[in-house]
């Protein structure tokens, strides 16, 4: 897979490189989604220090255990936007300078408990591979097959819903903790077949540190000073939660039932969810038309849908009526 990739995906332009229609690509030419603004993005960053610095303020005040799980909830909201910050930076979409975006994405993705710089490869192999399974395999494979069919170990087979249960709570876990390993392993030579791109090992050699000094830092400096309780309440709960639930409830719907091998278009959903939900994941919703226009900026991806709405058949009317219509299919799955 390796080296051909890096050129391809270094940069990412707001134009498709997959099969669309002809009106598509030349709507998506004129209509020029890759626009940036920095007022908006400031504005953004500003607004998302502010309302963390409020939980956390007001779970202070309060300092009780009630208090604080009202205060954990917006937290684990400020989660997902930061998991969303992290990911437009990923593509450079935030900001003209590429240094602004890989130092935006390497601290947002380290605050959320990612190690970014190897997630870049990870999630850019995955957009020029997805749902392929050949010798180029999407690194994401097929995650979400896995986690809705039943499991058989030794004589004990768990149920297919309760595969999905525990799939969607240690999901996060488990994928933090493989990009760690996965950037060991490139430190030291040895990278995944995502990472082989040489451009991509350079980007991760240049970057590796920051996230470890980051993670060491706060730990560092939260427990020299004597508030390790202030470090878990106001960083470890909220990421944990995060990590143990919404990062994949959220994500699962993204390609899920999808055809091995079809084109992109055929392989991507999006999901219609409130107004309250777009904001704080920036429209991360409407995957499909994030994929067909990567380098799109967040608030033209609702735009992009409408125009995209016939390509993909995998399209569903919110999250939990996504998650009940799997709840239901999985209780005709057959035993292994």
């Amino acid at each position: 897979m390796a080296d051909e990739l890096s050129p391809l995906l270094d940069v990412d332009p707001s134009l498709p490189r997959f099969f669309v229609p002809a009106e598509v690509r030349e709507w998506g030419a004129k209509a020029q989604l890759a626009a940036r603004s920095r007022r908006r993005v400031i504005q953004m960053l500003a607004g998302t220090s502010v309302a963390v610095a409020g939980a956390i303020a007001a779970g202070e005040l309060v300092d009780r255990w009630l208090g604080w799980l009202v205060c954990w909830v917006v937290l684990v909201a400020a989660m997902i936007r930061l998991d969303a910050i992290h990911h437009e930076a990923v593509h450079r979409a935030l900001f003209h300078s590429r240094l602004a975006n890989d130092l935006t994405a390497t601290i947002a993705g380290a605050l959320e408990g990612f190690h970014a710089p190897t997630y870049r490869c990870f999630h850019l192999a995955h957009h020029a591979l997805t749902r392929s399974d050949g010798v180029a395999r999407d690194p994401e494979g097929f995650y979400d097959e896995l986690i809705t069919s039943p499991l058989k170990f030794g004589r004990l087979t768990l149920p297919a819903r309760a595969v999905y249960v525990g799939g969607v709570v240690i999901g996060g876990v488990t994928f933090a903790l493989q990009l760690v390993v996965d950037t060991v392993r490139t430190m030291v030579g040895a990278p995944p077949d995502y990472v082989r791109a040489a451009s991509w090992v350079r980007h991760v050699r240049r970057w590796a540190a920051l996230p470890v000094l980051i993670w060491a830092g706060l730990a560092v400096g939260f427990v020299r000073s004597g508030h390790s309780a202030e470090l878990v309440r106001w960083w470890l709960v909220p990421m944990a939660a995060f990590w143990c639930g919404p990062s994949l409830y959220f994500a699962v719907a993204e390609h899920y039932a999808a055809e091995h091998g079809v084109s992109m278009v055929r392989a991507t959903g999006s999901v219609e969810s409130n107004a309250v939900y777009r904001w704080i994941a920036l429209s991360g919703n409407y995957h499909l038309a994030h994929h067909v226009f990567p380098g799109a900026s967040w608030w033209r991806l609702a735009e992009a849908d409408r125009h995209l709405a016939t390509l993909s058949d995998l399209r569903y009317d919110g999250y939990l009526a996504f998650h009940r219509k799997v709840w239901n299919d999985l209780a005709r799955r057959p035993s292994p």
